[in-house]
């Protein structure tokens, strides 16, 4: 359970540094000089390859493929917020969030779905994932 609640104060926490927008830009390509329709686009790629791959999770192998995944969102969501400073000002986000504000509603929903599913169907899995959940609110 701790790993699901880690993981749920870390997506709200999120909401706060970025916001939505769809299609292939991911975190790793963000800079401090990437337009709030890119951030947004990255930001969901994020999350959603999160979603996806903890909606996997069936058994160990899957767990762990799903590990690898959350890892490489992991590390994009960190680029992004070393390359944002961390904070966006209120006029930024808004601009972030733009109209694609159901795009991360979406994927923040099967995120936190699927993270109480799998802890309350299988916990030991949890284990193996939650070294990589536990970096998302780091």
């Amino acid at each position: 359970m701790k790993h699901a609640t880690v993981a749920a104060a870390f997506f709200g926490a999120m909401i706060l540094l970025a916001g939505c927008g769809q299609g292939k830009v991911e975190g790793k390509d963000i800079s401090a000089s990437s337009s709030a329709k890119d951030i947004g686009k990255a930001y969901v790629a994020e999350l959603t390859r999160i979603a996806d791959a903890l909606e996997t999770v069936e058994d160990e192998a899957s767990a762990r493929a799903a590990a690898a995944d959350i890892r490489k969102a992991a590390d994009g969501l960190k680029n992004m917020e070393e390359e944002l400073g961390g904070e966006i000002s209120g006029i930024k986000a808004m601009q972030i969030f733009g109209s694609n504000y159901q795009q991360l509603a979406d994927a923040q929903l099967r995120m936190m779905t699927a993270l109480t599913q799998l802890q309350a169907e299988h916990p030991e899995l949890m284990e193996i994932i939650g070294e990589e959940t536990d970096r998302l609110g780091q």
